[in-house]
Parts: structure tokens; sequence; C-alpha cells
């Protein structure tokens, strides 16, 4: 009881000091002398009557002992107390510590001249921290490492400018699972989201199946997107579920999906996405399309969109798509597969901008042959190539020719079959053109699975620490 009595009290620096003086001075520092005539015998001797040698008895000898025991386990207690209270002093001295540095370098800041720069011009210097995405690449998932979130990390003000600005949090990123991940991120993701308000949204959700995945699992695992669903404006989605259906809303202008195949919708998607009054980019990855299956869409869905991306696994799928979308602008052609029909010559005044993706070689030189052949673009401004094919030089020179467009850039992938001599006769033909040779990725809309499966995900702090 004196030691508990002894640490409520040794709060103080005064008191812990008066405290080790009196244990000092009570203490006994020379080691006691505990020999007596026993410590020499090694085996009790049974004729000693009554445990008795000498002058002195067994029984007074450890009576003794135990005072002296008692003696010392209350210093070591008492030191202890001491201890405990310098232990106690040290944290609060290292707290004050802290403190006064934090003040300093508060006080400071208002020297420095970023912490005097006003918050519409600290705002715009966020924006510019943002990471840089390109148009044929995909949203990172949310780290500390990157911003806006590390912007919440460097101070107090910088943290509350940051989370005030909306359009710093207007991409997401989101992976759903089944092994439980999405719960411990649901919060962060939740978190992000109401600090984006009320800016348009672009959400990326990548989604990972796995044999006996319970479907039962999708509307809570969506549910946080439904109060921002008419803020959606452009949404990628890597493997369609029905309830996907959800999520989409008549504001959305922008939509990917990353689906085997096309024919795995369901007919209520369709019909989803048909009914998208406000759609102009519409985007089919890893799939492939026939001219039938472009029926299966509402042709009033084609006529209104500006910028579409589709596998095609012949000439005509393409040519039947420019009929159904005369309003096309930008357009990007993947998997060029089958057989070569006989195509009628036409004309598409819209198109502006013309994406080929493949990796089909000597098949896909004669697909793009048939199609050079055909089409005539006389509002073409870029063409962008990519993949392997056995470039179709002459066919592509006559298509120039033929569309006597105002072709400002041709880009092709390095592994595109061209020399530098096939590549001057299209500037000496447009004398405006730029002949551009680029690496694969920075050419082909790519799905990298090692980017899309990393789980180093972040923490949203809510509190107001410096």
């Amino acid at each position: 009881m004196q030691t508990v009595k002894q640490k409520a009290i040794l709060s103080t620096a005064s008191d812990i000091t008066d405290a080790l003086q009196k244990v000092l001075a009570r203490s006994q520092l020379v080691m006691p002398d505990l020999k007596t005539s026993y410590s020499q015998t090694c085996v009790p001797n049974m004729n000693h009557s009554g445990g008795q040698l000498g002058d002195r008895t067994i029984d007074a000898i450890v009576t003794e002992h135990k005072e002296q025991l008692d003696a010392a386990l209350r210093e070591f207690s008492d030191l202890e107390a001491v201890m405990d209270g310098i232990r106690n002093i040290r944290k609060k001295i290292v707290k004050k510590k802290k403190h006064i540095i934090k003040s300093i370098n508060l006080h400071k800041n208002f020297t420095s001249t970023l912490w005097r720069l006003p918050t519409e011009v600290l705002s715009q210097i966020f924006h510019y921290c943002l990471p840089e995405i390109g148009e044929f690449q995909h949203l990172t998932p949310p780290s500390v490492s990157e911003a806006p979130m590390s912007l919440t990390t460097v101070c107090r003000r910088w943290r509350e400018v940051a989370v005030a600005i909306p359009n710093l949090w207007c991409r997401l990123n989101v992976i759903v699972d089944y092994n439980g991940g999405w719960k411990r991120r649901i919060s962060c993701y939740k978190s992000w989201l109401e600090r984006s308000r009320p800016c348009p949204l672009s959400i990326e959700l990548y989604f990972r199946y796995h044999v006996g995945s319970n479907s039962d699992d999708w509307p809570n695992i969506l549910h946080f997107l439904h109060p921002h669903a008419n803020r959606i404006s452009s949404l990628f989605v890597k493997e369609a579920h029905a309830n996907i259906l959800d999520i989409l809303s008549p504001t959305l202008q922008d939509l990917i999906i990353d689906i085997d195949e096309v024919e795995d919708m369901t007919d209520s998607q369709v019909q989803s996405i048909s009914q998208l009054s406000a759609l102009r980019s519409l985007h089919f990855i890893d799939t492939a399309f026939r001219a039938e299956l472009l029926s299966s869409f509402d042709p009033a869905l084609w006529a209104r969109l500006t910028n579409i991306t589709i596998g095609a696994d012949d000439p005509d799928t393409v040519l039947h798509l420019f009929r159904l979308a005369p309003n096309l602008s930008s357009f990007h052609m993947l998997h060029m597969l089958d057989g070569i029909p006989s195509l009628e010559p036409f004309t598409h005044t819209q198109l502006q901008s013309l994406r080929i993706t493949s990796d089909y070689g000597r098949l896909s030189t004669r697909w793009l042959s048939k199609l050079f052949d055909t089409l005539s673009l006389p509002n073409l401004r870029v063409i962008q190539v990519n993949g392997k094919p056995p470039w179709p030089h002459k066919e592509f020179k006559a298509f120039l020719t033929r569309s006597k467009c105002p072709l400002e850039t041709l880009i092709f992938g390095t592994k595109v079959d061209t020399i530098q001599e096939q590549r001057a006769e299209y500037v000496a033909l447009v004398p405006s053109l730029e002949v551009l040779v680029l690496p694969m990725e920075e050419t082909f809309y790519f799905i990298e699975e090692s980017f899309l499966f990393q789980d180093d995900w972040f923490q949203i702090n809510e509190t107001d620490d410096d």
C-alpha cells in the first residue's frame, strides 16, 4: 500500500527528488553479512537438539533474514515508485518539447511564400499535382504517395484546402472482390466520394470473380455508389454484372466495358445502354463484334455516339457501324480476324480520328488493305496504328490520295512494319503531315493484370493532425 500511495503522489520533479533522497538515505549500500555457523555445514547434523548450533537457533536466523528481505523489498518498491515517476515526467517533457517545436514550425510557416499563397492559387497548384492520365491509360488506385491523398499529409492548411476542392476527388478506381478486401476499403471510398460533391465523377470498377462467388453480395458491394450514380459521367467496367445497371444513369457520357464476349451481355443490359440519352462515347474492350450484334442495340444509340471503340471480326462490321453512326468523330478499331468480303465503297464525312490495333499478322494486312480500298475519310485529322501487321503501303497511299483529307498526325507503333522511305511518301502527299513512331505502351489501350490486382490500399485520415 505504501508503494501505491507513493506512485500516486510522485507527480512533480520536486516530489521525485525528495523521495529519491529518502530512498538513498535509508538504503544500505553495503551487502549484509549473511554467514552463520550453519553456512559451513553441507549436511544437516541430526544430533543438534532443538535445531540449535552454538548460541543461535535456526528459527532465529531465518526470522532475521526475513526482516532483512522485507527491508530490501521496501527499498526496491520505493525505488520503483521513483523510477515510475521519472518515466511519467519524461513523457510529459517529451510531449512539451514536441508541442513547442510544432508551435515554432507553425509560426515559421507564416514567413514562407507557400503559406501566404491565396487559397485560389494553392488550389490551382494542387490540380497540377494530380497524376496525369492519358487517353488510353487507367486511373491508379488511391494512395497516400500520390495526390490528392499526399496533399492532405503535408500540414493542416493544405489538408483543409485539398479536402475542400471537389475536383481533386472526382476520379476513383474501385476494385470489388469476394475475399473481404472491399469491406476494408468501402469506408474510404465513401469518404472520397463525399469530398467530390457536386462534381461529375469518373469511376473505374474492376470485378474479381472466382468459382462459387456469391452474387447476393452485389447489392451491398455497389450500395455505396448508388447515392452518386447521377453524378457518374464516365464509367469503366472490368467484367459486367447484372447489378451494374443500378448505377447506369441518364447523365452517363462515357462508358467503357471490358468483357470477354459481348454475347454474354443480357438483353436488359443492352437495352439499358441503348437508353443512355447523354452517352457520347462507348468502348468495348477485349471482345469482337459482328455486324448482326450491332443491330441488337437501338440504332438511335449509334446515331448519337461520337467516340467508339470496338473489336471487329471483319471490315463489313466496321462499314456497317459507320453507316449506323453518321456523327462519329473518333473510332478505335480492335481485333481483325475473319474473311475478306466484297465491299462497296463508303465515305464517312465526320470521322476525324482513326485508331487501329492489330496483332494478327498477314490476315490483318489483308483486312486493312480491303478497308483502305473501300473507305474515304475526307475529314480525317489523326491516324494511329499499333500492333504487328505488315503495313499495306500501296493501299494506304491510295486511301490518302482518294480521301484528300487534312491529315495532321500519323502515329505508328514501333512494331508496325514501315520504313522511312514509305513515311516520307506520305509527307509528300500531305505536306503538313507529322509522322511519329512511338513505343507500343504509348499507342495501345491495355489492361495490365499486375496493376489491376495490386492491394496497396489507402486509409483516409479524418483527423486534423499536422
